[in-house]
């Protein structure tokens, strides 16, 4: 039987994932408040980031040595081939440093603009959720989808906020408020990659939230979309990775809560 090299690449990224994970599993009682630096207001990063990301660059480099970067920390950046991985190394940082256990990994790859394979690795449960464009979605191997609820009463609602306290403040304050109102929950977890992740597996029923960086979502979305998820943005178009606004859900739900959005950015 001939090898699939999109399963054999994935599985390799899983294995990376699995590895940089136990770095960071090693690592989490061992950050001093001196080694945290503030990139930005409650944008925090630490060594570990950066190790991490090194980690991830060098391994990948050994397979795909002619690929580009685009990285959250900034190790080497080269967004302009054919080939880009797109890597989140630590994503819930603040979780990590304050020992909540939710955090991830997230890589993709971008290939001629189109992402065609991404992995969010939830590093302190050991699972990964994997998508290969056109051949499918897998949490630790398993075939998953997004849920079925279809009723707005019913759905557990996902969504994060903004690093700067200007911008859309109202209007997300808004927003919360019509979920309490209509939906079953809300909740704040703290990582993007691992929102989408529950969106894809069908933990959670709707994800939104603006202000991303594409390397937050760019493994997650593909994820969502192989596990038949609907993915926009704030306008209800496909610009999620461009605008960083995005609304992620299945098919029944998506509808309401893009009028919602819609409407308090009227």
């Amino acid at each position: 039987m001939a090898v699939n090299p999109k399963i054999e690449l994935r599985n390799y990224v899983v294995d990376l994932c699995r590895e940089v994970s136990i770095y960071m599993r090693e690592h989490l009682e061992k950050v001093e408040a001196s080694d945290i630096e503030e990139k930005e207001l409650n944008s925090l990063v630490s060594y570990v980031d950066k190790e991490v990301e090194k980690m991830i660059v060098d391994k990948l480099m050994q397979v795909t040595p002619d690929a580009g970067l685009i990285t959250e920390e900034d190790t080497k950046n080269d967004p302009d081939k054919a080939q880009v991985w797109i890597i989140d190394p630590l994503d819930g940082t603040t979780n990590f440093l304050r020992k909540i256990p939710h955090f991830s990994t997230s890589i993709a790859l971008m290939e001629n603009g189109v992402i065609t394979l991404g992995v969010v690795y939830e590093t302190m449960h050991d699972v990964a959720y994997a998508a290969i464009r056109g051949q499918g979605a897998w949490m630790n191997d398993k075939p998953m989808s997004v849920s079925q609820v279809d009723k707005m009463n019913k759905a557990i609602v996902v969504t994060g906020f903004p690093y700067r306290r200007d911008g859309d403040m109202q209007q997300s304050l808004d927003l919360i408020q019509f979920c309490v109102m209509n939906c079953r929950g809300i909740r704040r977890l703290g990582s993007a990659a691992l929102d989408l992740a529950y969106i894809a597996s069908g933990k959670l029923d709707i994800y939104y939230e603006n202000f991303l960086n594409i390397w937050d979502i760019a493994a997650g979305v593909l994820l969502v979309e192989e596990a038949g998820g609907i993915l926009t943005d704030f306008n209800n178009g496909d610009q999620y990775l461009e605008t960083g606004g995005i609304i992620a859900s299945n098919k029944h739900l998506h509808p309401d809560m893009s009028k919602a959005i819609a409407e308090t950015y009227a």
